[in-house]
């Protein structure tokens, strides 16, 4: 198809223009090209870039003007000249967790679950030009996810959107707080909420295990992670990616082979949780929590209810498990750090870092043992894994 030569500053003649290509009548804005479609007009810029020539999208007519497009044209081909290689933000993202994991700061499950949020609730901005994307745009996505509850996942997106610009040579529009996402903030636990709208002790547990029982006899491995998750506090992501040859059954611990804070550490446990363990150990897979999934092992674990009223009222969550250990830790007079320490924690409290340090040979079983009393005395029933 030939190319038209037009008036580019003539914008009433291009909205009257027939399908077609169309350049400028001279060389005021060399290399820009107008698309005219049936349906839509799009501006790109055609011209040699890192030894190629190149057809680049820069946006849609009317509402980008030609000076517009040509200022922008300017930037996606500097862009494309020195990170040839990063041609939309899902390349930016893909070469950063490349890089991270190259300097094993990124685990396989942590690149899995991050890559799973952004392809599902941001996939337009992945598909785009690292120079295309504003602020608004990844704002919007933000808001979207805040207005829906969903507030640690959307930090997560922002991060993960962030990191995506880290090498693709143009201004990050999500840092420098050009964009927004709302504050990690301790909340009532689940049970406490449902305690308080329907006149029951919160401080009895009985409903909560009730809660993780159901779900045992539903799906065994499902209801075990969250007996391991409540009688330990370790992060349900660490629970559920754990491997046979992290437990000890016999000496009651397990290795948290790289946790959160990047850190290996081998965690006694108590024996209602290595009984649960136990309960399940003949399926005869690498993984303590087998599933077909990307990663092989269990996905998020959803809130678990208590019928209450005829009513399915949510009582626990998987964080609620690491809330609950510590009220159980402190109830049990043991120092935060010690409870810091066994769940995994990256520090404890103000204070405590230097504490946490000398619990590295920590062989004492006594505050693992204490705690499952409290946890005991709240659920009012012995555990009992043998169906």
């Amino acid at each position: 198809m030939a190319t038209i030569s037009i008036d580019f500053t003539k914008p009433a003649k291009l909205l009257k223009a027939g399908p077609g290509m169309y350049r400028h009548t001279n060389e005021r804005f060399p290399g820009l090209y107008l698309n005219v479609g049936k349906l839509r007009s799009t501006w790109y810029h055609k011209g040699r870039v890192a030894g190629k020539v190149r057809s680049i999208k820069l946006g849609a007519f009317p509402a980008m003007t030609v000076h517009d497009a040509f200022k922008h044209a300017e930037v996606k081909s500097d862009h494309t000249e020195r990170n040839a290689e990063i041609s939309t933000v899902r390349a930016g993202w893909e070469f950063h967790c490349e890089t991270r994991q190259a300097l094993g700061s990124m685990s396989d499950a942590h690149r899995i679950d991050m890559t799973k949020k952004v392809e599902r609730y941001a996939p337009n901005i992945l598909d785009m030009h690292p120079a295309d994307v504003t602020s608004a745009q990844i704002q919007r996505v933000i808001n979207d996810l805040a207005s829906e509850g969903k507030n640690a996942t959307a930090r997560h997106v922002r991060a993960a959107l962030s990191s995506a610009f880290n090498y693709a040579g143009v201004i990050n529009p999500v840092s420098n707080k050009r964009v927004s996402a709302p504050k990690s903030a301790e909340k009532e636990t689940k049970l406490a909420v449902a305690a308080a709208t329907n006149e029951f002790d919160a401080d009895d547990w009985s409903m909560i295990w009730g809660a993780i029982m159901k779900q045992r006899k539903t799906n065994v491995l499902r209801g075990t992670a969250w007996i391991v998750m409540l009688f330990t506090g370790i992060r349900s992501g660490d629970v559920r990616s754990l491997l046979w040859d992290d437990i000890n059954l016999q000496d009651k611990t397990i290795y948290l082979r790289k946790m959160k804070n990047k850190l290996a550490r081998t965690i006694p446990i108590c024996d209602a949780a290595v009984d649960a363990l136990k309960a399940i150990r003949s399926h005869g897979s690498e993984f303590v929590f087998p599933a077909a999934s990307k990663t092989g092992y269990l996905d998020h674990l959803t809130v678990l209810t208590a019928e209450i009223e005829s009513k399915a009222v949510p009582v626990i969550t998987q964080h609620d498990c690491r809330r609950h250990f510590m009220q159980a830790s402190a109830e049990a007079l043991l120092p935060s750090y010690v409870a810091h320490f066994l769940r995994g924690d990256v520090k404890g409290e103000k204070g405590d870092d230097m504490l946490m340090k000398y619990l590295k040979r920590m062989g004492n079983r006594r505050a693992v043992e204490d705690i499952e009393k409290v946890i005991v005395e709240r659920i009012k029933v012995t555990p009992c894994f043998v169906d």
